[in-house]
């Protein structure tokens, strides 16, 4: 039997011997975890900053690749694609990107330039920007030509905490060291890049060896859901030409609530020996964890994303429907999370990945409960996915036994294990899976049971009727994932006060200030232009068993710069001697001794002015270190996150 992604050739299911496949055994433990509601009000990371109105702040370098045809073939993966990557020779070296880099001067007193790439008849492009340095408050905006206003924006230190999770999993290729800009629509797209006051230009060394020309249209403008609200009618069904008797869901009653926690996936594959990457298609689940922690766990297929270096690379869709039953509009509530996932466990059979997302899903989005047991045969199911990468469909049918399969290349071959089967084998009544449904999950009672890992060919014969898909159960791998979904990371202390704490340059005197307050990071964006805005530093916590010390803030009166301490003998020594420092009270809690998945904070003296630098990232540091002098590095102040 062909995978998910090739089912619409001949396809075959083997019912015999076969030897013995590895992965995770089977528990009669069984856990169920209640569905919940993701609430209105969740502070999002990239929010609307004043710098996305101001349009372009240069006249960019262009680079017109020129038009590219025959791209709608691809070797033979076991995923949907719809994109191949594109060489720019232009830019293929560091060296040639800084020749190409026009840099002028910014209005905050740094430095500014642009790329803007066209590659001719696409339908979108992701840039693939390999960075061997990159200052962390630079900043990287992009944009289109059809949507100047609608700019992506993220900080330099960002993107490096991104690449910093392929080189902690041991990637240092050049795939790992390749940061994939976000989806834009349409065959051109702008990069712009600013340098704050006191960073020269040759402090940055990025190349642009690759594109991503998409060739099927993903209906992913750039930008926020408030610069996009004009677009939102001209949103169109983006890709695929499902068979006619795949089931919209706004046609059907069931799992009104539990299809808001599935989303469509699209991701950069490993590079293939052919020198390209290609951008492939899949579902994924957001699941619940027994502590309700929020925690964005997702659930996909292994043989989707398997790798840290591919999960960097994931967007997801959410709310990704019709605007009504039968209706080839994509709704405008849909939503566009861009800034990859960690990868936590991944098993190549049973097939199953889980993730953890670098994003905040949006309010409205559900956490899916789910159950671990073994569903009986002759069970009514229920699948949501999104076959072949297009809007958000329903399949309904019975767990009809249990089976045994292997996997080898493109093919699954399956045979009967009726009480020992990791797969569930569904028949279906209504409906099928197909190409792009891959790591959907299968539903019993509106629980979470299984992961899709294949099906039969495509075919509508009686409604979908006699077409049939294969699942790992959640049983299967439950040993497994019972760490993150049961245990809260390995232990039975909640993460729920696990926090996102926010990072700003301050432009005027070279600093950095540290908020976990959204209120106020927003207030400091609409109130303080001198302040840049870096998106997430790191995590923290609210006061728990595993961040039981609190850091304290304080503010200096003299310079405008702020000062944190984990130490309380540090603390009383400040405000003994200090009168120019004010006590701001306590900024978060963290800890003293490294531990529960935490990670270092260093922290760094400035000589010349006598503030301090702080830094989760070893690649800022290293940087910090070789580029300012100036900077005594202090070693480890404490430890904190660096995923929620």
């Amino acid at each position: 039997m062909r995978w998910m992604a090739k089912i619409g050739l001949v396809s075959l299911v083997t019912w015999g011997v076969m030897a013995g496949v590895a992965g995770a055994a089977a528990t009669d433990q069984v856990f169920e975890v209640p569905a919940k509601e993701q609430p209105v009000g969740v502070p999002q990371e990239f929010v609307p900053t004043k710098s996305m109105a101001v349009g372009l702040a240069v006249q960019p370098v262009a680079i017109d690749l020129g038009e590219w045809v025959g791209l709608k073939s691809a070797p033979a993966m076991p995923v949907q694609i719809i994109g191949a990557s594109r060489a720019v020779q232009q830019a293929a070296s560091p060296a040639q990107t800084a020749q190409l880099l026009q840099w002028k001067a910014s209005a905050k007193g740094g430095a500014v330039a642009a790329l803007s790439v066209r590659s001719g008849g696409a339908e979108g492009l992701r840039l693939g920007l390999l960075v061997d340095q990159l200052p962390g408050s630079a900043m990287l905006r992009l944009y289109t030509d059809h949507q100047p206003a609608a700019v992506f924006e993220i900080a330099g230190q960002r993107v490096m905490q991104i690449l910093q999770a392929n080189l902690d999993a041991g990637d240092n290729s050049e795939a790992g060291r390749t940061w994939w800009t976000p989806s834009s629509s349409g065959e051109q797209v702008t990069l712009e890049i600013e340098l704050p006051p006191g960073t020269a230009p040759d402090q940055l060394k990025v190349s642009l060896p690759q594109v991503m020309h998409i060739y099927e249209n993903l209906s992913l403008p750039l930008g926020t859901e408030e610069s996009d609200a004009a677009q939102e009618d001209a949103k169109a069904m983006p890709v695929g030409n499902p068979v006619d008797c795949h089931l919209d869901v706004n046609c059907f009653t069931q799992l009104q609530a539990e299809r808001k926690g599935v989303a469509r996936m699209a991701y950069v594959t490993e590079r293939l020996p052919d020198g390209r990457y290609y951008y492939g298609l899949c579902t994924g689940s957001l699941l619940n964890d027994a502590q309700g922690s929020g925690t964005p766990y997702f659930l996909t297929a292994a043989h989707c994303i398997s790798t840290q270096t591919n999960a960097s690379a994931l967007e997801t869709d959410w709310f990704y429907t019709s605007t009504r039953c039968s209706s080839n509009s994509l709704s405008p509530s849909s939503v566009n999370l861009r800034n990859g996932s960690r990868l936590l466990y991944t098993n190549a059979n049973p097939d199953v990945t889980l993730l953890q997302l670098n994003d905040t899903p949006p309010p409205g989005a559900m956490f899916l409960g789910w159950n671990s047991g073994i569903v009986p045969d002759n069970t009514p199911v229920v699948g949501i996915h999104h076959p072949d990468g297009g809007l958000q469909k329903i399949s309904m049918g019975v767990m009809s036994a249990r089976a045994e399969c292997t996997i080898n290349g493109e093919n699954v071959s399956c045979m009967s294990a009726p009480s020992t089967g990791k797969y569930y084998y569904v028949a279906w009544s209504m409906g099928l899976t197909q190409q792009g449904s891959s790591g959907s999950p299968l539903f019993s009672n509106g629980a979470v049971t299984g992961v899709l890992t294949a099906g039969s060919e495509v075919s509508c014969r009686a409604g979908g009727a006699g077409a049939y898909s294969f699942y790992p159960s959640l049983n299967s791998v439950m040993p497994a994932l019972r760490k993150w979904l049961v245990d809260a990371g390995g232990t039975q202390t909640p993460v729920a006060g696990r926090m996102p704490v926010y990072r700003f340059y301050n432009t005027q005197n070279g600093t950095h200030f540290f908020t976990a307050s959204a209120q106020e990071r927003d207030a400091v964006i609409q109130g303080n232009p001198n302040y840049q805005y870096e998106n997430i530093g790191f995590y923290a916590s609210t006061q728990t068993a595993a961040a039981p010390n609190a850091v304290y803030r304080f503010y200096n009166n003299n310079s405008g710069s702020h000062f944190y301490t984990i130490n309380a003998d540090e603390r009383a020594f400040v405000i003994a001697n200090y009168p120019q420092f004010s006590v701001e009270g306590t900024a978060w809690y963290a800890r003293q001794a490294q531990g529960d998945g935490s990670v270092p904070m260093y922290r760094f003296y400035n000589t010349l002015t006598g503030a301090h630098f702080y830094t989760t990232n070893p690649s800022e540091r290293d940087f910090v270190v070789a580029t300012y002098p100036q900077f005594l590095f202090e070693g480890v102040a404490y430890y904190v996150w660096g995923s929620q």
